[in-house]
């Protein structure tokens, strides 16, 4: 595979996620060269983000709601478990080469920096972060630990998504005087609201 196609199917995966122990070892990283991942909130999204790494050698996962993150402790039951991310850095560094951080949205710098500053690569899931000061810091303590980093936008990535926009943008459905867009959040498709709204 060329560089320039690796690097674009490893964009657009479905979490497209690619975590490397050396950012420089993008160009010749083995493909039989396991990663020792640990994964922060394995509940909802998570266990999807977890089912996406499974294939690596997953060393811990942290959750703060045990029963939340039942599924993924069944699934890994001789992995190392934790309730607090501090601890499980604290514990587990030295056998960590990257962290994947699906946790709720305020709290996601704050694992991603911790886990940078110690010199892990990281997945975050969006929004990245909460303040525009708190992208600065991460963006900052990435560039200084030179880990990679990527952020979970893989829904705008997708095949289906850009070729839709292409379509509407070509004209192909024509003029597009009104859209309809609702969401239930996660994976958990809702009905189309049934009631009137008064478009804002």
């Amino acid at each position: 595979m060329r560089r320039r196609n690796f690097v674009k199917k490893a964009a657009v995966g479905s979490v497209g996620l690619v975590l490397l122990r050396n950012p420089n070892s993008i160009w010749s990283y083995q493909a039989n060269e396991r990663l020792n991942i640990a994964l922060v909130g394995v509940g909802g999204h998570g266990w999807a983000n977890l089912n996406a790494v499974a294939g690596e050698n997953i060393v811990a996962l942290c959750d703060v709601d045990e029963q939340h993150a039942a599924r993924a402790y069944q699934r890994f039951p001789d992995v190392p478990k934790f309730v607090d991310f501090r601890e499980m850095l604290d514990k587990m560094h030295k056998q960590i080469d990257a962290v994947v951080v699906t946790t709720p949205d305020h709290t996601h710098a704050v694992i991603s920096v911790a886990a940078m500053k110690l010199g892990k690569h990281v997945y975050c899931e969006k929004p990245l972060t909460r303040t525009v000061y708190e992208a600065r810091v991460m963006r900052e303590v990435a560039a200084k630990q030179k880990v990679v980093t990527q952020m979970g936008n893989q829904g705008s990535a997708t095949e289906g998504l850009r070729r839709a926009v292409e379509l509407a943008w070509a004209g192909v459905v024509g003029e597009i005087r009104e859209a309809h867009i609702w969401f239930g959040g996660g994976n958990n498709p809702v009905d189309r609201p049934r009631e009137e709204q008064t478009p804002p």
